[in-house]
């Protein structure tokens, strides 16, 4: 089982906390926590419980992994966290064979369109 390391969380919810454009009291909002809460955790003061951390997590959209400083990549560990990619998911799962393979084709060309343009 992986360990959470103390140093990692305060830093990383801070960072992604300012990174999305939300203060303190915005994050503790959504998370359902209070601003003390985040506070303390921001500062080192306080390690959050694990469902503290989940809903901290879902509302920065990267992984618990991230937060506490098991993996540098926030963006590939646990895409489900992102509301977007969780919705296409679940939507693209409901769809014939047919429909996933024109969406996997224009995927393929707005890619190969983006690329060009750089």
């Amino acid at each position: 089982m992986k360990q959470i390391k103390n140093e990692y969380i305060y830093k990383r919810i801070k960072e992604e906390r300012q990174r999305m454009g939300l203060n303190q009291a915005q994050l503790a909002q959504k998370a359902k926590i209070t601003p003390a809460a985040v506070s303390q955790i921001e500062k080192g003061l306080r390690t959050p419980s694990i469902p503290v951390l989940q809903k901290i997590a879902r509302v920065l959209e990267v992984s618990m992994d991230y937060l506490s400083g098991n993996t540098t990549r926030p963006e590939l560990n646990d895409l489900l966290q992102n509301k977007e990619v969780r919705e296409f998911y679940i939507g693209f799962q409901t769809l014939g064979n047919e429909d996933k393979r024109t969406i996997l084709n224009n995927i393929e060309f707005l890619q190969e369109k983006y690329k060009k343009e750089k």
